[in-house]
């Protein structure tokens, strides 16, 4: 009950400020990159998506609050898109917001994108398109104020010791 009390209450201060949505659209608009995978490779990603998975990430879903399996995971990492690999998170971002899913207050700001989503600003993977979740302010859950609440579904998690091989191996070559 306390839980759905917090996410009503964290809807209710979420509320619309146009202005600010604008602002971090026009931002995104002048970093955009040329990060874009092709679409034929987007969809042999996508056939191998589980139902749920699909419906987050192509259809822009919403994953039940507290069934995430990655919403406890505190170990030290990285978190990438599902979908196609891009870098998006790193664990020292990660928060406990009791609002029933993955929170970052930080994220790879040049391999995301934002998308106005009615009152809200939608977070996707700059790479693919994939939805990822939505991007909320001024909560005053952590000092930087921001608040990435982003579906597990979307994301793999990458423990540190594995990506810095995968990583070693890659610039030495």
């Amino acid at each position: 009950m306390y839980k759905i009390l917090l996410l009503t209450i964290s809807i209710i201060f979420a509320a619309c400020n146009e202005k600010e949505i604008k602002n971090i659209i026009a931002q995104q608009t002048n970093n955009t990159s040329n990060n874009n995978i092709a679409n034929s490779d987007i969809k042999v990603a996508a056939s191998k998506l589980t139902s749920k998975e699909y419906d987050v990430l192509i259809n822009k879903g919403t994953e039940f609050p507290f069934t995430g399996e990655l919403l406890d995971v505190k170990d030290d990492g990285v978190y990438t898109c599902k979908l196609c690999g891009n870098l998006l998170f790193k664990s020292d971002a990660k928060f406990n917001s009791g609002t029933g899913w993955p929170s970052f207050d930080d994220a790879i700001a040049e391999n995301i994108k934002f998308v106005k989503d009615g009152c809200r600003v939608e977070v996707t993977c700059a790479k693919c398109g994939g939805h990822l979740g939505h991007v909320f302010y001024n909560e005053g859950f952590t000092d930087k104020q921001t608040r990435y609440c982003i579906n597990s579904v979307s994301l793999n998690f990458v423990n540190k010791a594995d990506f810095d091989k995968t990583n070693d191996s890659t610039t030495n070559k």
